[in-house]
């Protein structure tokens, strides 16, 4: 299983403009996050304060980092980051 670190920032294009929806928009998507965390599909997440990007960890496949970042599209953009371990790093380093 390997990990991954998703950079994810929102697409403003894709917010209401009125505040008050705007606000309904981020608590569904902020129900959606505790529900992934729950469910393990997410194994951390987290806000820059003060900005509309954050991160996000999933261990897992490439194809489960597909499924959840499709659900979150067009709202969220994302960068997604393979990260290795200090052990794999420590294999990788000692068999070259």
């Amino acid at each position: 299983m390997a990990s991954y670190l998703l950079l994810w920032e929102l697409d403003s294009a894709h917010s209401p403009k009125d505040k008050e929806e705007r606000k309904q928009m981020y608590l569904g998507m902020q129900s959606s996050v505790t529900q992934q965390l729950k469910g393990g599909q997410l194994s951390q997440w987290g806000v820059f304060a003060g900005e509309g990007n954050g991160y996000a960890i999933i261990n897992g496949t490439a194809a489960d980092v597909h499924a959840l970042t499709l659900g979150w599209i067009p709202y969220v953009r994302f960068k997604v980051n393979e990260v290795l371990s200090i052990e794999q790093v420590i294999k990788v380093t000692e068999s070259i």
